[in-house]
């Protein structure tokens, strides 16, 4: 999104003297931009998969979450208890 507002005026201008060259270069900003996206959805699925997997309270509020438990209180996270220190 950020490369192709450069380079229109350029496959523009390419259009009138090669078409073809045009065609092929905006085929490859767009596979660019699917390759981008690709990766982008890949980091959000990982992430996740990270989450569950190392994440105790993650899972905890997940799990109530899709159960769809009430919860007494109006907390966003209910499971998550603040460490009491040890006067």
């Amino acid at each position: 999104m950020v490369y192709f507002p450069y380079q229109r005026d350029k496959l523009l201008a390419l259009a009138l003297v090669d078409p073809y060259a045009a065609y092929n270069d905006a085929e490859y900003i767009q596979f660019l931009y699917d390759v981008s996206v690709l990766v982008s959805y890949f980091n959000a699925t990982f992430n996740f998969a990270i989450y569950v997997f190392s994440g105790s309270r993650f899972r905890a509020e997940l799990r109530s979450l899709l159960c769809c438990k009430a919860t007494k209180s109006a907390s966003l996270f209910v499971s998550w208890v603040p460490m009491q220190t040890k006067s």
